[in-house]
Parts: structure tokens; C-alpha cells; sequence
């Protein structure tokens, strides 16, 4: 059974980082300028509002569409991921392939991740479902588009613009392509946490049911900006973060392998997957940082 969404409206991690923007300029003027407190008090009704208004105007539709996805997930696969507000800022509309050692020997099959014995794709393409038979099949002939907002949180502002953590300066990064169905190297010149936070975001969306720790999910995340490179102060940062503040409600032990068996031969592998034994799935969690299905 889903669970209810919960978008707050208030409480959110926009309104968190404003407000710490916000103490960080009041403890300043305080400390040099004590003249300007009450201006800067005042100003930040305006700053307030331009960061709830953008979070209101649309929000039952979204609220609509997004439970309609959960649904439609539920029915497809059997579980649901978990829901993230956005905005959606960037796409990829290919699949995108790590291999991740440290999971071998783990499968999970979803919309936008698999996982098989230390292969990560996020965006597989095209992908049938047959509950009945635990049989799931992808066409990566038939690619689909997947979308993330770098690293979170993002936080639009008066729909004048984005605020929120940077992902830096663009580079070239190695990735795993597709090419004619075969994997090959291939360079994409994205910003600089572009990659980390594409697999970052795609693992948070499935921690409810994918096989992987949220411990996990955050040190994959401080090694691909180390990889890419981050310098290691900033790239901690960044991990720190996540770490303490990223999906609180799914810390603990990881959900067990997919139910599902993947049918036909997916890249690089060889052969299909065996079929796999695991846990139930778990009920899908709402309303943090981690991308989700496209709305």
C-alpha cells in the first residue's frame, strides 16, 4: 500500500537553507554592522516569499501527478520509489553504466536503476514488467530520459532563479556508453559533480527496495567526486552532508535482492540473471532529497 505524500510546504530544505543564509548574514551584521539587523529582518520576509510562492502555485497538480506516478509504479513493479519535489535541471537520455564492485552479488530492477552484480545502470531504457512470472525485460534500443537536479537541495526563487548547492565547473569525465548494444568508453563534458550526483540520486530514489545502504549510496557519492575532482575538503563537505541530513526515514540495514529476474542479456554481462531471493518491499518514502520519477 503507498504512502501518503508529504511535500511540506514550510518545512522543507529550501526554507532551511534560506534560513541559514539568513543567520549567517544576521550573525555578521550583528558582529560588524548592528545598524542593519532590523533592515536584514525585514528584508527577509520578501526573500521568504520568493522562495514559498514558486513551491505553492501548481503545487496540487504536482501533488496530483506525482502521486499518479507512485501508483502507476506500484502497479508496474510492484513497489514504489521514493518522491522528490525537484526542479529537474538536468537529463540524461541514454543510460548511463558504472561498474560498482562493491556490489556484487546484488540485483535490483526498476524504471530508472538496475543493479546486477556490480553493474549500475540508471536510465535502462524501455523496460516490461510480468509480476505473475517475477520476469522483467529491457529494450535498451528504446531509450528513455532521466532526470535529476545535481546535488540537492535546489530551490527555485521568485522563478527568477535556482539557488542552492553548486555542482561546479564543466570538465570532460570517462563514462560507460551503449553503443550498437555493446559498452564501450566514451568522454561527456558535464559539471564537475554531474556523475556523483546522477548515481547518488538515482540510488536514494530506490533505498526503499534497492539492495544498497544509504551508508553506501553517500561513500559511492564521496568517491566519484574524489574521482572527479573534487578537492578533498569540499568533497567531504559534501558528504557530510548528505550523510547527516540526506533520507533519515530509510537508515539501517538494506532491503534484500530483487524479486525479479531479469530476462535477456543485458550489457556487458553475457548471460541473463538467475533468478534472485530477497526481502519484501518496503513502503516508499516521501519527501527527501533524491530524484524521482519525472512529472
Amino acid at each position: 500500500m503507498l504512502s501518503p505524500l508529504r511535500r511540506r510546504l514550510v518545512l522543507h530544505f529550501g526554507n532551511l537553507l534560506i534560513t541559514a543564509i539568513g543567520l549567517a548574514l544576521l550573525g555578521l551584521a550583528a558582529w560588524l554592522r548592528p545598524g542593519l539587523v532590523q533592515p536584514l529582518l525585514w528584508a527577509g520576509v520578501p526573500v521568504y516569499f520568493g522562495v514559498l510562492l514558486p513551491r505553492w502555485f501548481g503545487r496540487r497538480e504536482r501533488l496530483r501527478r506525482a502521486a499518479a506516478t507512485l501508483a502507476a509504479d506500484q502497479e508496474k513493479w510492484g513497489f514504489a520509489s521514493r518522491n522528490h519535489w525537484g526542479p529537474w535541471l538536468n537529463y540524461i537520455d541514454q543510460p548511463y553504466l558504472r561498474r560498482c564492485p562493491e556490489f556484487a552479488g546484488r540485483y535490483f530492477y526498476g524504471e530508472w536503476l538496475v543493479i546486477h552484480d556490480g553493474l549500475l545502470i540508471v536510465n535502462p531504457g524501455h523496460s516490461t514488467v510480468d509480476l505473475a512470472r517475477q520476469e522483467v525485460r529491457y529494450d535498451f534500443a528504446r531509450p528513455t530520459t532521466y532526470a535529476w537536479d545535481g546535488c540537492t537541495p535546489k530551490v527555485p526563487f521568485y522563478w527568477l532563479a535556482i539557488i542552492g548547492i553548486p555542482d561546479w565547473w564543466e570538465k570532460p569525465h570517462p563514462v560507460l556508453q551503449l553503443r550498437g548494444g555493446a559498452l564501450c568508453e566514451a568522454e561527456v563534458f558535464w559539471p564537475l559533480a554531474h556523475p556523483a550526483s546522477l548515481v547518488h540520486d538515482a540510488l536514494y530514489q530506490y533505498l526503499n527496495a534497492a539492495p544498497v545502504a544509504k551508508h553506501e549510496a553517500d561513500l559511492l557519492f564521496f568517491r566519484m567526486l574524489r574521482e572527479a575532482g573534487m578537492a578533498w575538503p569540499l568533497a567531504f563537505a559534501y558528504y557530510l552532508a548528505v550523510r547527516l541530513l540526506g533520507a533519515p526515514e530509510v537508515r539501517g540495514p538494506r532491503p534484500g535482492n530483487s524479486l525479479l529476474r531479469c530476462v535477456g542479456e543485458l550489457p556487458g554481462d553475457g548471460s541473463a540473471a538467475p533468478a534472485r531471493s530477497g526481502t519484501g518491499r518496503q513502503s516508499p518514502a516521501e519527501d527527501m532529497p533524491a530524484t524521482a520519477p519525472m512529472q
